[in-house]
Order: structure tokens, then C-alpha cells, then sequence
């Protein structure tokens, strides 16, 4: 009855949040239900469907979702696309997670998804283009190279094509940071896709 009553109202699994793997997810998604309480007289709180996508250490990184009472006043922030939060995760049944709002985003270092075309194949085999820097967002995160992974906002110029903006994450190697800043012109590797972009930092400056 006590666990009904607990999902009815979207209280999170406390012995999940106590003892679950911390894991890193980032909100791609919140509905909103009509449930709301407030809870010891603090803030309004609302039940609300989370779409994560969660990056565990040394996994690929997976969709799950969560069902949560969050304060109102944050859902905004929550619901933007740009919100990274901490994911306790059921290690026996990964699907299983709580939001962890209580407790700062990892770093993590996770592993390619399975039939992703690999960067050093990309940098081997793609096409020369030339990208410049828009904005450049750390991702909390390292690849499976050991680099830090940031959200790179570029502008993509290729030969005969009309310039366009995509966003990509790619590792960075420590020695090339100082060239993430906006307007910096960098050498990158097309794939097949628009968005197969991947940097070559060995051929561009810091």
C-alpha cells in the first residue's frame, strides 16, 4: 500500500536513492501531471514524467525515464534541454532510476554506443571541411580516448556547400582547450551525415 501510495504521488524510491549507482543524466524531456502538494508547508512540488538519457561509468549511454515530484519553481530550468542532473541507478535493472537532486552531476567516463561510427575513423576516412567555433559547453564526461567531452557549437564551411550550424560533442585533448573559444577556425573531418563532425586537433593550432 505504502509504495502504491508513494508512485500515486511520485515520491522517489528512497532506498534507491540511498544506495543506487550514481550515474550522470541529462533531461531531454518533462511532461507535467495535474498532481501537485506542498509538502511540510515548503515549496508547491509537482509530479512529473522525466525522459533521461543517463551516462553510467564504463556503459553506453541509454534512455530511461523517472516519475518525480519536483519543486515548480525549477521546472523551467529542468524542462529547457540543457539540465544535467545526478541519476541513482538500479545496477540490476538499469531502466530503474531517481533523480538525485540532492547530490552535484559526476564526471563520467563512458563508452561508445554500439555501430557509432568511431572519431579516428571519421578523421581517417571524411571529408576535409572547416568549422568555426559558436560555443563550447563541457559535458561533465570523458570519452572512451580519456578526453573531456564538450557540446561543440559550430558553423560547418565545405566546398560548394552553403555554411551551416550543427552541434556535435567531441573530445577535447587537454593541450587543445585554449582554442575553445567563439570564432576560432578549426580543421574537422565530415562523415556521412551533416552532423558527423569530428575535430582534428592535430591540425589546429590552440
Amino acid at each position: 500500500m505504502m509504495r502504491w501510495l508513494s508512485s500515486l504521488i511520485g515520491s522517489p524510491d528512497d532506498a534507491l536513492l540511498a544506495s543506487g549507482e550514481l550515474a550522470r543524466g541529462h533531461i531531454t524531456g518533462l511532461s507535467a501531471s495535474s498532481m501537485s502538494m506542498s509538502v511540510m508547508n515548503g515549496l508547491r512540488e509537482r509530479k512529473c514524467t522525466f525522459a533521461v538519457t543517463v551516462y553510467r561509468e564504463g556503459h553506453e549511454p541509454y534512455a530511461a525515464t523517472a516519475v518525480q515530484r519536483v519543486q515548480e519553481v525549477y521546472i523551467p530550468q529542468l524542462a529547457s534541454g540543457r539540465a544535467w542532473v545526478a541519476v541513482r541507478v538500479d545496477p540490476a535493472n538499469p531502466a530503474s532510476i531517481a533523480l538525485d537532486f540532492s547530490t552535484a552531476p559526476p564526471e563520467v567516463q563512458v563508452e561508445r554506443p554500439e555501430g557509432e561510427v568511431s572519431a579516428e575513423s571519421i578523421l581517417a576516412e571524411g571529408a576535409p571541411v572547416e568549422v568555426v567555433l559558436v560555443q563550447a559547453q563541457p559535458l561533465g564526461m570523458t570519452g572512451p580516448s580519456g578526453d573531456a567531452v564538450y557540446l561543440l557549437t559550430l558553423t560547418v564551411i565545405a566546398e560548394g556547400e552553403a555554411p551551416y550550424q550543427t552541434q556535435v560533442g567531441n573530445g577535447v585533448p587537454a593541450e587543445s582547450l585554449p582554442a575553445l573559444y567563439p570564432g576560432s577556425r578549426l580543421a574537422a573531418r565530415r562523415g556521412a551525415g551533416q552532423g558527423d563532425i569530428v575535430i582534428d586537433w592535430s591540425g589546429s593550432a590552440p
